[in-house]
């Protein structure tokens, strides 16, 4: 597992060598993550299956410290729409910066700041129904045949860099108080995107891996023979709309013949 120091200051842990994919241990001077809580960086990943195999060292050295998560497409973005998102919908309450610019001190910030987040998202005053999401995106039949491409190829979610996350937590849907999405008016709220990481999670045998400037990336955790597409196919159409379009049966075939090691990676935010 990793070490921390006596201080309570992550030390960087050993990760060895990976075919097919860069592993940088964080804390590093030369490289940075998105915040105190971020544990490697994966680069130039030579496909998905490198990407998820770099992933699952990283997430092994881990478990006894918390659960690990990932960046997806274009990280730069990510952490930028992340901290407006964070800002417009109030997620880290009072929290001030500290002055003390120490790696304690700002290891504690965003501790607290992802406690504050994920309080406000699990609130019940202010988190959003799943029946609350359906229709709240503008669509067109061209992002269902994209959420057909990123399940056919999840390799199109790759990019020069991706961040590691490991959080105290072990409820999957905590990468969403980390790095919350939903800052454009055309995204989905942080709170709706909250609210589809659940569902799939509690109906569906998915579990939140990853994020990206325009995706939410799924894990199954179940075998294929244990879901049922039809319903998951009938959730995705609430959201997602263009109920008739072809591309549905598409979808439906790649989810039945998917297997429990992949990932699925389903399009749930417009940039």
């Amino acid at each position: 597992m990793a070490e921390r120091s006596v201080s309570g200051t992550r030390q960087p842990a050993d990760y060895g060598d990976v075919a097919g994919a860069v592993l940088h241990a964080l804390p590093d001077e030369e490289h940075r993550g998105a915040n105190r809580l971020s544990v490697a960086l994966i680069t130039d990943p030579e496909s998905f299956g490198a990407l998820l195999a770099a992933f699952r060292r990283v997430e092994a050295a881990h478990l006894r410290v918390g659960r690990c998560f990932l960046t997806l497409d274009d990280p730069n973005q990510c952490l930028y729409t992340s901290g407006h998102a964070r800002a417009k919908h109030d997620l880290d309450g009072d929290i001030a910066y500290p002055d003390d610019d120490t790696d304690d001190a700002l290891a504690a910030y965003d501790a607290a700041v992802f406690e504050s987040a994920g309080a406000a998202l699990r609130d019940p005053d202010r988190a959003v129904r799943w029946e609350g999401v359906g229709n709240s995106l503008v669509t067109a039949p061209s992002d269902i045949e994209a959420l057909v491409a990123l399940n056919r190829d999840p390799g199109l979610v790759l990019d020069d860099v991706h961040v590691v996350q490991c959080l105290p937590t072990t409820d999957d849907t905590d990468l969403l108080a980390d790095l919350p999405n939903g800052y454009f008016a055309c995204d989905w709220t942080p709170f709706e995107c909250h609210a589809v990481a659940r569902r799939m999670g509690e109906r569906h045998g998915y579990s939140l891996i990853g994020i990206g400037a325009s995706t939410l990336g799924f894990h199954s955790i179940v075998e294929p023979g244990q879901r049922d597409v039809d319903a998951l196919i009938a959730d995705l159409r609430e959201l997602y709309g263009h109920r008739d379009v072809d591309a549905w049966n598409e979808l439906a075939d790649l989810l039945r013949g998917r297997r429990c090691s992949s990932s699925d990676t389903r399009r749930t935010s417009r940039t």
